[in-house]
């Protein structure tokens, strides 16, 4: 196999930030796959609800979680192929980034339709420690995204 003669590689700037994005969006999919996304104590019961534990209790709640965990990991792999040089299209990145946002809407609008329900029940419950970690790793990585793909766009690249 012959040797590229001109390979368009990003610059050490570029690449940090699609390796972060990378890095976070591996972060947000292990967090919401492994972490308790609420917990709740009702009637004395503590209940924690997570994506492995809906899972293991054969609901469709476990599958739907399982879904945004792996929907997760292609803006994880398009961002690792960015970095490398292996440039993505422009849709195809913009679609990605969709995903990850769609993802934290859902979270968010699930959550906060679950607390309001606890609460109207008068029963005590607590963030986990995988809502935190999602929400944190997917704001970030649509940060280290734009950033991304602000820094591809620059009229000062080569």
């Amino acid at each position: 196999m012959a040797a590229m003669e001109r390979v368009d590689s990003p610059d050490a700037v570029t690449r940090c930030v699609f390796l972060g994005a990378a890095a976070a969006s591996l972060i947000s999919s292990s967090s919401l796959l492994f972490g308790t996304l609420v917990e709740t104590n009702r009637k004395g019961i503590q209940i924690d609800f997570s994506a492995t534990r809906l899972l293991a209790d054969g609901g469709s709640g476990g599958l739907v979680l399982l879904a945004m965990a792996l929907a997760l990991l292609w803006p994880a792999y398009l961002s690792l192929m960015s970095a490398v040089g292996m440039w993505q299209s422009r849709e195809r990145m913009q679609a990605a980034a969709g995903v990850a946002l769609i993802v934290l809407a859902s979270m968010m609008v699930s959550s906060w339709r679950w607390v309001t329900t606890v609460q109207a029940g008068g029963d005590e419950w607590s963030i986990g420690v995988g809502l935190i970690g999602a929400a944190t790793g997917l704001v970030a990585f649509l940060g280290l995204w734009r950033a991304g793909m602000w820094l591809l766009d620059s009229p000062y690249r080569d």
